[in-house]
């Protein structure tokens, strides 16, 4: 009698599994084993209204019928060890929960990895999910058939070549596309509509420029590039930290704008601009230091030839680094695209666009004092890379893109426009 309740209640469960991970009828061989890991360590304990006991029979009775599909590797899911402690981890709270399960998904052989060309978001479009999808499959073929060896010290190398190629070859899901360039568009698009209208019709003129592939000038952050050639193989620090006299007398002589008034400046606390580089060097590694002697790290030697990836450095220091940063400045490239504008009226027009979306931090409305501000972050670091033009050395002369700083708005904007999204 016991047998029979209990091939009762697991025919029961058979049916609400099948029903839950195949809804529309299909055999339940066409998921892919990275949906089942995604259906044992989050959707059962997380959406499921089941006890710790009907959450074992549920993955027994899953694993059963993947078996019985011939899905092995699927089928291997819900009897290992993994899923039994990330059951475990969300019985203890959901904190745990979710810190198990993202660590068994980033050690799962089907999980796609991040690339160079493309990091996984939180949140995705209909594009990036398919892209996300179809590569988990086809890492999980590579793995059947040997084409990937998950128990090989080359293995993590091996699968971002992998997803690499996949994502740049053209696949015929994506209408014989690469899926990286769908997934691309698609934020792109997901990033120009957002609200609110005022930030749209700033980022309009701009948009058109986007979806054209341009190649940087070969000088791009020049005044970046010239710091990292002249520290080189090693400059002695003074004995405050700051960088040698005689390269401060060398900033000066290159870039006498920096310090218009008096005879020129005594060290690099006088040359805030020389000083903003040197902190841009220090947070992005570009420079180790020993003692008093700062020279340049493998990454700063790789960026001192390489001018995209120095772009790339110099972008993400004139976004600035918070939300209301990032959203002045993509707002101002977008304003400055078509014309020079005058700092108080790019902080007028901008100001609207800050107010919907910000608050201070006690949860009042935003002041245009508070865009000002970020306005005199977002010009100093572009007249420290040379991305700003002033037509006047007056406080309010219009400001524009200079020749390298039109570039370096685009190779910014893509950044902010591509990036991965963590929330709706």
């Amino acid at each position: 009698m016991e047998e029979v309740i209990t091939l009762v209640a697991d025919k029961a469960m058979a049916q609400r599994l099948l029903g839950w991970l195949v809804p529309d009828g299909a055999a339940l061989g066409v998921l892919s084993a990275a949906e089942i890991e995604r259906f044992c360590w989050y959707e059962l304990p997380r959406k499921w209204h089941a006890d710790t006991l009907e959450q074992r029979r549920a993955v027994a009775v899953l694993g059963d019928l993947l078996a019985g599909a011939g899905r092995v590797r699927a089928a291997a899911v819900c009897t290992s060890t993994i899923t039994a402690q990330v059951l475990e981890a969300w019985q203890r709270s959901e904190e745990a929960g979710f810190a198990a399960y993202r660590k068994a998904a980033g050690a799962s052989p089907t999980t796609p990895p991040d690339v160079p060309e493309l990091s996984w978001g939180q949140v995705m479009g209909i594009q990036e999910a398919l892209a996300r999808a179809n590569l988990e499959r086809r890492l999980e073929q590579a793995l059947d058939e040997g084409e990937l060896a998950p128990e090989a010290r080359t293995f993590p190398a091996a699968r971002r070549r992998f997803a690499q190629h996949w994502l740049t070859t053209a696949q015929p899901v994506f209408d014989g596309r690469a899926p990286l360039e769908g997934v691309r568009r698609e934020r792109r698009e997901l990033w120009a509509e957002a609200p609110p209208a005022e930030r749209r019709a700033l980022l309009a003129a701009v948009l058109p420029a986007l979806e054209e592939s341009s190649t940087a000038p070969v000088d791009t952050a020049e005044p970046l590039r010239w710091l990292l050639e002249q520290i080189g193989d090693g400059v002695t620090l003074t004995q405050a930290g700051y960088l040698p006299r005689e390269l401060v007398a060398a900033a000066f002589d290159r870039y006498p704008h920096w310090y218009p008034i008096g005879k020129g400046p005594r060290s690099e606390a006088d040359l805030f601009q020389l000083a903003a580089l040197h902190e841009l060097a220090r947070t992005h590694r570009l420079v180790t230091k020993r003692h008093r002697t700062l020279k340049l790290s493998a990454a700063g030697r790789v960026q001192l030839t390489d001018h995209q990836l120095r772009q790339h450095t110099a972008a993400l220091s004139w976004l600035g680094t918070t939300a209301a940063e990032r959203q002045f400045a993509e707002c101002a490239l977008g304003a400055l695209w078509t014309e020079p504008r005058l700092r108080r009226d790019l902080r007028d027009v901008i100001h609207p666009v800050l107010a919907a979306c910000f608050s201070r931090g006690d949860g009042a409305a935003m002041e245009v004092e508070d865009t000002g501000r970020l306005l005199w972050r977002f010009w100093h670091t572009g007249r420290e890379l040379g991305y700003l033009d002033e037509r006047e050395r007056v406080i309010d002369a219009p400001i524009s893109l200079s020749a390298t700083g039109r570039p370096a708005a685009l190779a910014a904007l893509h950044l902010l426009a591509e990036h991965p999204r963590d929330h709706i």
